[in-house]
């Protein structure tokens, strides 16, 4: 573990936990068809970047697998996040939408203590990977916002409330860690056939030559 005030701000460490993308292209495009070529889903372009990939996916299998009313629910507009709640951690951080910067990386949050949600993919409840996205630590400011996320487990509950007062909760399922040149893109934003969630933040030892974070800490969780 490093410790906060050894570290510049996240803000320059974590644009790798976003995908690189091509103009136009998206994570997560849903359009059912009547018709399907294939038996699962599949990616219809692919952009790699700092060794993280985006992908376009391809919704159309899951009319046969899933049934026309499944995929039709998976393009319902779900109420945006709005806040984070780890409850075993003490997490309660508002979560502000993510888009993509001009070298196509996704953003991040300036201020250490919000959470981010990457709009490309879908809104927490709908179908597919919600991913979000906060600081480990700040050198001004100290632990952020999933500062202790390396430390969750099995079974601890995860909820977001949305902005219609409503909320998804989940449980995680597992915590994986993986240096930043091997991020398991198609794992984090690949489509699953039910709603689930994942929390990325940087991890490992502090490289203090390129003043970033070597790992990625990513929890994976699905609906409680």
């Amino acid at each position: 573990m490093v410790a906060a005030d050894t570290s510049t701000t996240d803000t320059e460490t974590t644009d790798t936990e976003a995908p690189t993308t091509t103009a136009g292209t998206t994570l997560i495009a849903v359009e059912p068809s009547a018709s399907v070529a294939e038996p699962a889903l599949t990616p219809v372009t692919t952009a790699a970047g700092a060794g993280i990939a985006a992908a376009s996916w391809d919704y159309s299998p899951l009319v046969d697998h899933l049934s026309l009313d499944a995929v039709t629910d998976a393009r319902m507009q779900a109420p945006n996040p709005a806040v984070i709640r780890i409850p075993r951690l003490g997490v309660e951080a508002s979560i502000i939408p993510l888009g993509l910067q001009d070298d196509g990386s996704i953003e991040i949050p300036e201020n250490p203590d919000e959470a981010g949600w990457w709009l490309g993919g879908p809104e927490p409840g709908e179908i597919g990977p919600a991913v979000i996205l906060g600081h480990v630590d700040s050198q001004e400011e100290g632990p952020a916002v999933f500062f202790d996320l390396r430390y969750m487990k099995a079974g601890d509950e995860i909820h977001v409330d949305r902005v219609d007062g409503s909320t998804v909760s989940y449980v995680v399922d597992f915590l994986e860690s993986h240096d930043k040149d091997e991020f398991p893109t198609d794992a984090v934003y690949g489509p699953t056939e039910q709603p689930t969630l994942r929390l990325v933040t940087c991890g490992g030892d502090f490289d203090f030559g390129v003043r970033t974070y070597e790992e990625n800490v990513i929890v994976f969780a699905s609906l409680a």
